[in-house]
């Protein structure tokens, strides 16, 4: 059974630094225009590996230049949290793996927890290991990330009320 890849706070995808991967015969960087030096450093060190850079605005046009490139090809995403999750989710969608794909998220990175109490994602900070839900259950973040339910478990447990025995 083939698992689709998804981009989360964990994802193997993810890297500090973008950097090349020797056996792709052609790389293809895919940066914000704010983000082009991230572009050009990568590009300087992938010495003679044919290359080919793309600086959007918007997302709405990548699509068009991932389907433009040669099977082979790695691709590097360097964007907001936001534009890399939309980027990702192209590149899954035209058929590229993990394997093919390097993300650099310029800024802070996104972490989301599912309830098992009211069945909804939402937002959490990327350091909490316990959160309340909107619904206001008590849950601890679990180390698992669903893929169908975009969310690392959140498991519902009553927390302790000081002075009560």
């Amino acid at each position: 059974m083939y698992n689709s890849p998804v981009l989360f706070f964990e994802s193997a995808t993810l890297t500090e630094k973008l950097s090349p991967k020797t056996h792709f015969v052609k790389a293809a960087i895919i940066c914000d225009e704010a983000y082009k030096e991230e572009a050009q450093q990568l590009q300087a060190q992938l010495f003679d590996t044919p290359s080919a850079t793309f600086l959007f605005k918007d997302t709405a046009n990548v699509r068009d230049f991932i389907v433009e490139q040669k099977m082979g090809t790695c691709f590097y995403i360097a964007a907001n949290w936001d534009d890399a999750a939309a980027i990702f989710s192209t590149a899954v969608e035209e058929g590229l793996s993990e394997e093919e794909l390097q993300v650099k998220i310029i800024g802070e990175k996104r972490k989301y927890i599912y309830c098992m109490k009211c069945f909804t994602a939402s937002e959490i900070d990327t350091q909490a290991t316990h959160v309340q839900c909107g619904c206001g259950a008590h849950l601890e973040v679990g180390p698992f990330y669903s893929k169908v339910r975009k969310g690392y478990i959140g498991y519902p447990f009553v927390p302790k009320t000081e002075g009560v025995k």
